[in-house]
């Protein structure tokens, strides 16, 4: 079982970021896109998260020294932070996300926001069984969610936050 760790940001892993990223986009099971985002735009939006402190965890494989996943908080408003994250799939099932989220969760804090929302496609229960056990609650059900052009899927997506308290 390969070991990981949790880091800030670093630009030296952006470019593993953007291949994972690319990766979990194009199982079409989590992200709301298909592909990564441009290189270009992508190592623009991690050193602008590294300049401003924001509450961003890139998961590095200690063996291979390459980012396989990512938990963040990016701003919505001052005070509230939307998640996004994603872990390569041999990465999955080991607790690795449950992890990465509790440490976001007191980033998030420190960071001054009062709230966390996140979007979770309906269909990924274990997803939700986390956010759930990790103390997020339902807000929300938008029917029809996103949509895959290409395959013209569509999902329900739950709405979700978590109040943080100091």
């Amino acid at each position: 079982m390969r070991k990981v760790k949790f880091i800030k940001p670093q630009e030296q892993y952006i470019p593993s970021y953007w291949e994972t990223f690319d990766t979990v986009a194009k199982e079409r099971k989590y992200l709301a896109m298909n592909e990564a985002f441009p290189f270009e735009s992508t190592v623009e939006f991690i050193k602008d998260a590294i300049i401003k402190g924001f509450p961003h965890l890139f998961i590095i494989d200690l063996e291979n020294d390459k980012c396989v996943g990512w938990c963040d908080v990016s701003p919505k408003t001052e005070t509230i932070g939307y998640l996004g994250m994603g872990i390569l799939p041999e990465y999955r099932g080991r607790g690795i996300g449950s992890n990465a989220l509790k440490q976001i969760i007191d980033l998030s804090k420190s960071y001054g926001y009062k709230k966390i929302e996140l979007d979770v496609l309906k269909s990924n229960s274990r997803a939700i069984h986390v956010y759930k056990s990790l103390g997020f609650a339902e807000i929300n059900t938008v029917t029809g969610g996103f949509v895959w052009q290409d395959n013209l899927v569509k999902e329900d997506v739950l709405q979700m936050e978590l109040h943080l308290t100091y």
